[in-house]
C-alpha cells in the first residue's frame, strides 16, 4: 500500500487550482453536497459505518464512517472482503486517537490512498472510479484506488504488427500502460508527470520522460502547449496532438503515434518524450523526424543488411505513392517524345477509345480506390479484405472494358495503391496521399517542368518543417553525421558500440 497526495503541481487541470470549497467536519453534511452536486445519481452508493471510541469516566461514543463510490467502477471483491470487514473490526479505539493515520496504517490495506481537503477534489476521485471515505469530526477525507471497471487485455497491436519482437500492444487503460512501459524501462531517472485535460472529462495526460537525457525547452514547451488545452471533452490523443503540432499550416504530421510499448522505451532511451492519454490504445511521441514515420519497430529485431534493405524499400514506396500519377499523366499529355517508340504505340492503342484526358482518368481511378479504401477499412474486419480486393479487381476490369480508363492507368494507379501501404505509418501515408493529388495537378498544368518545381517546393517545405523546435528532416537536412548510424541504413550495434558517441541517434 502507498500513501500519497494526488495534486501534484504538474498533474492538476487549471480549473482545480481556483479557490475549492472545503469539507466540513460533518460527514453526512458533506454527503448530502455531494449527491447534489452528482445528482443524486442512481449508481452514486453511499454506505454508512459506525466505529465505538471509549473514553475514560465516560460512555463509548459512536463516529460514523462513510464510504462513497459509483457502482460498477470499483472493485466490489476488495470493497466487501477487505475493507468494510477492516471498519468493522475496530473495537476500543481510544478517544483521542487520530483515525486518519489509523486508517491509512493499519485498516485500509489496498489500494492507493490519497487525501481530500475539498469537494471539487472528493468530486474528480468519485469519477474516476476511486472509493471515498469521510470520518465525521475531521475535515479531510480519505480516496482509495481501487478501480474494479470492466477494461480490454493486453493483446497483439492491430495497426504496426510485425514477424519478429514484442506482440504486446497498448489498452485503453493509462494505468496498464504505463507498467508496460515501467516493466521495459528500468531507470531510475524515468519521470512520469501527470496532468488533467477537458472542462467535462478530466482525461489523464502522462507526460513520460528521461530526466537528464530529455531537452530543457522541449518538455517546458509540451507543459506550455499542454496548458493551453481548453476543451471541454479530450476522448483521444488527437486532441493533444493538434495542439502540439509546431507548424498549423502543414499535413505533414510531426508528432508520431505508436501502439507499441518497445517503440516508445526505445524513444525514450533517445532523450525523447511521450505523452499517454487514458482511453486511447496510442502514445504520442515528439519530437518526432520524417525518418521515424518510414521506420518500423521491426527494423531492430531484423538483421541490419534486411533492416536497411525494407528502410530503403519504403522510401522508394514513398516516392511511388507521391508521384507516379503525376509522372504519368505529364508524360501522355506533355512529354511523349521522352517513352520508347513501342511503348508510345501502345499507350495511344490503349487510350484509342477513352474519352477523358489523362488527368480525369486519373483523379476517377484515384478517387474510386480511396472509396473502396475506406470501404475495406470500416466494414467488418473478416469481410473488409475481401470487399476491397474483389471491388479493385471487378471495378479496374469494369472500367477498363467499359472503355472509362485504359489499362495502363488502372496499373499505375494499383502500383500507387499498394505502395501507400508500405509506409508504416498511417498518418503519413495520408500526408502523401492528398499530396499525390496537388502534384497530380501541378503535372496536368504544366508537365514535368511543373512537377519538378513543385517536388523542390515540398523538399523546401519539408526541410522548413520542425516538432517542438527541432529540423524534421534531421539527421540530413541538416546534416548531422553523429546521427546517422540509426537513419535511413541501420548500422550493426557492434559498429555503435565501437564508435564513441555514434550509439544510435543522439539525444533530441
Amino acid at each position: 500500500m502507498r500513501f500519497y497526495d494526488r495534486k501534484s503541481s504538474r498533474g492538476s487541470n487549471r480549473e482545480w487550482n481556483e479557490e475549492m470549497k472545503p469539507l466540513g467536519p460533518d460527514s453526512s453534511a458533506n454527503a448530502e453536497i455531494l449527491k447534489k452536486t452528482l445528482g443524486d445519481s442512481s449508481d452514486l452508493t453511499i454506505r454508512y459505518l459506525q466505529v465505538k471510541k471509549t473514553h475514560e469516566g465516560h460512555n463509548d461514543i459512536t463516529c460514523q464512517v462513510m464510504l462513497i463510490y459509483l457502482d460498477g467502477m470499483v472493485d466490489n471483491q476488495i470493497l466487501q472482503e477487505r475493507i468494510i470487514p477492516g471498519i468493522q473490526n475496530l473495537q476500543s479505539i481510544p478517544y483521542d486517537e487520530d483515525l486518519i493515520p489509523l486508517f491509512t496504517g493499519r485498516v485500509i490495506s489496498a489500494g492507493q490512498i490519497s487525501l481530500v481537503e475539498d469537494f471539487q477534489h472528493a468530486v474528480r476521485t468519485i469519477l474516476t472510479g476511486c472509493l471515498l471515505i469521510l470520518i465525521d469530526g475531521y475535515e479531510q477525507g480519505l480516496t482509495v484506488s481501487i478501480q474494479g471497471y470492466e477494461k480490454r487485455g493486453i493483446e497483439e497491436t492491430k495497426t504496426q504488427t510485425v514477424i519478429r519482437g514484442p506482440q504486446e500492444g497498448f489498452t485503453e487503460d493509462l494505468r496498464t500502460n504505463i507498467t508496460m512501459i515501467r516493466r521495459k524501462m528500468k531507470d531510475e531517472r524515468l519521470r512520469i508527470d501527470t496532468h488533467t485535460a477537458g472542462r467535462m472529462t478530466q482525461t489523464d495526460i502522462s507526460v513520460i520522460y528521461i530526466d537528464g537525457m530529455v531537452k530543457k525547452q522541449v518538455l517546458d514547451q509540451i507543459w506550455q502547449l499542454i496548458d493551453h488545452v481548453s476543451l471541454k471533452t479530450v476522448l483521444e490523443g488527437e486532441y493533444i496532438e493538434e495542439y502540439l503540432q509546431s507548424n498549423k499550416g502543414t499535413i505533414f504530421p510531426t508528432v508520431l503515434n505508436t501502439e507499441r510499448p518497445d517503440s516508445v522505451t526505445a524513444a525514450l532511451a533517445e532523450g525523447r518524450v511521450a505523452l499517454l492519454v487514458d482511453g486511447s490504445p496510442f502514445a504520442m511521441i515528439a519530437p518526432a523526424m520524417f525518418l521515424d514515420f518510414i521506420q518500423s519497430a521491426e527494423d531492430s529485431y531484423q538483421p541490419y543488411v534486411f533492416s536497411s534493405f525494407i528502410r530503403i524499400l519504403r522510401l522508394i514506396a514513398s516516392v511511388i505513392c507521391l508521384i507516379a500519377p503525376a509522372i504519368y499523366i505529364a508524360i501522355t499529355t506533355y512529354h511523349q517524345d521522352l517513352l520508347p517508340t513501342q511503348l508510345l504505340l501502345s499507350l495511344m492503342f490503349q487510350r484509342e477509345g477513352v474519352p477523358f484526358p489523362a488527368f480525369v482518368e486519373a483523379i476517377l481511378m484515384e478517387i474510386t480506390f480511396e472509396i473502396i479504401r475506406e470501404a475495406g477499412i470500416r466494414m467488418p474486419r473478416n469481410i473488409g479484405q475481401a470487399v476491397s480486393i474483389v471491388g479493385t479487381i471487378v471495378v479496374g476490369q469494369a472500367a477498363v472494358d467499359a472503355g472509362f480508363v485504359s489499362a495502363a492507368m488502372v496499373i499505375v494507379v494499383a502500383i500507387t495503391g499498394i505502395s501507400s501501404f508500405v509506409i508504416p505509418a498511417y498518418n503519413m501515408s495520408i500526408a502523401f496521399r492528398l499530396t499525390r493529388f496537388l502534384f497530380m495537378g501541378i503535372a496536368a498544368s504544366f508537365g514535368i517542368y511543373g512537377l519538378t518545381i513543385g517536388f523542390v517546393v515540398l523538399a523546401v517545405h519539408l526541410c522548413s518543417l520542425q516538432s517542438l523546435g527541432q529540423p524534421y528532416m534531421r539527421p540530413y537536412a541538416p546534416y548531422m553525421s553523429g546521427e546517422q548510424m540509426d537513419g535511413l541504413i541501420r548500422a550493426p550495434y557492434w559498429l555503435r558500440s565501437k564508435l564513441k558517441g555514434k550509439r544510435g541517434k543522439q539525444p533530441t
